[in-house]
């Protein structure tokens, strides 16, 4: 019993350390200061939001907050899906596994979109190299770091500023670039 005790006041000591540090870095990354990665993932997520036709200081209100996010989510959900039902036709399929059937694509496709990654099939009988990449570990970032946005976003309201929550897209971007890369 005593190392135990001994093990979660050194976590507790250790989480404490590092409270302020990244809270800082945090504050930093989602209110657009400068921080250390801006070298590294500034010219790239740049790019990103050219292609995605996102202007990177655009705030959003909460109801374009609000779309952007079911609108994201959606059209991530139905490309899981079809990806899940047509893996049989896509690359990456050496084994040449059959399409998932549609109420089981379906399941898996909501069940990685909202973060509960419940399972209904043995991975490497059912799925693709590229399902298992598009369609399971792609929204395992994309659902956390939905998450996270949300959460920024919820934040920013409840410090007054329920008309600029920011841009979910450049929250998201920077959740998966800036937080959940390490």
């Amino acid at each position: 019993m005593g190392i135990g005790v001994v093990q979660v006041a050194v976590t507790l000591l250790i989480i404490l350390l590092l409270v302020k540090p990244v809270g800082k870095y945090i504050v930093n990354v989602f209110d657009g200061q400068r921080t250390g990665l801006d070298r590294v993932f500034g010219g790239p997520e740049r790019l990103l939001y050219r292609v995605m036709g996102v202007r990177e200081n655009e705030s959003m209100g909460w109801k374009k907050y609000l779309t952007a996010v079911l609108l994201s989510n959606f059209v991530m959900l139905v490309l899981m899906f079809l990806v899940l039902r047509l893996q049989k036709y896509l690359p990456l399929n050496p084994d040449g596994i059959g399409n998932m059937p549609a109420a089981q694509a379906f399941n898996t496709a909501v069940s990685f979109m909202t973060n509960t990654n419940w399972q209904s099939y043995t991975g490497e009988n059912a799925l693709s190299y590229l399902s298992q990449m598009l369609a399971v570990t792609f929204p395992m970032f994309t659902s956390a770091a939905t998450g996270f946005a949300v959460a920024i976003a919820f934040i920013r309201g409840l410090v007054g500023r329920r008309d600029e929550l920011g841009n979910f897209y450049v929250d998201l971007v920077r959740s998966i670039t800036r937080i959940f890369y390490r």
